[in-house]
């Protein structure tokens, strides 16, 4: 049996290798996403490790093992459906709807799942533009170039924002949604902002948000 810290750990590896296109992740990019220390990262990556969910190469990585990626592929699976039906069926905000998709998926049948998935017209990504993988692990492509890689006068569409509360309810307030095309009017380096605008709109957000924002430049 795993229990909910050890379930999280399997899905952001699996989401941390297919966002960095890389088969080995590196304990410290762990340690980023979740905010943990790596002492305490190491101690989780021992227990899965015990129970062949993942393998450790010294010096070099962290990879799934193929158990480990068959749990991971019917979790994320699973609670990205549930995040489109709570979303687009129930109305529940994108922001809030974490929490429910994550007791539902441990708590839904295969057949189920299934069926909600037809239900919902087979949909590629969820409300926080993460692409929902089929049953072998195969998914459409992610956006991984970022906000704050873009050049003064570059377009960028956001097509995929990390599902942080906190972050979600920033663009809520500032009212920055998926899909929406900004211009790169000004980088301010030395105190980290971006001054983004649309439709004669100027909005300023700092570097650290701009990281968590991802699409795709498109020509003016």
């Amino acid at each position: 049996m795993m229990n909910r810290a050890e379930e999280d750990y399997i899905k952001t590896i699996f989401e941390l290798t297919i966002e960095k296109k890389q088969p080995l992740l590196r304990t410290n990019e762990l340690s980023e996403r979740f905010g943990f220390s790596d002492q305490s990262v190491n101690e989780m990556i021992k227990k899965l490790e015990k129970k062949h969910l993942v393998s450790f190469i010294p010096y070099k990585g962290i990879s799934l093992t193929q158990k480990g990626k068959q749990v991971a592929i019917r979790m994320v699976r699973a609670h990205r459906i549930w995040e489109v039906f709570l979303t687009e069926k129930l109305g529940v905000p994108w922001e809030s709807v974490h929490a429910d998709a994550e007791m539902l998926e441990h708590a839904t049948s295969p057949e189920v799942l299934e069926k909600l998935y037809h239900f919902l017209g087979e949909p590629k990504y969820c409300q926080h533009g993460n692409p929902i993988p089929n049953l072998k692990g195969q998914m459409s492509p992610i956006s991984v170039t970022s906000l704050d890689e873009m050049n003064i006068g570059d377009f960028f569409k956001i097509s995929r924002v990390l599902d942080f509360k906190e972050l979600l309810m920033y663009l809520n307030h500032h009212d920055i949604r998926l899909n929406d095309i900004y211009r790169i009017k000004h980088k301010d380096i030395f105190n980290e902002l971006v001054v983004i605008e649309t439709d004669g709109i100027e909005k300023t957000i700092s570097m650290k948000t701009a990281k968590m924002l991802f699409g795709y430049k498109i020509n003016d």
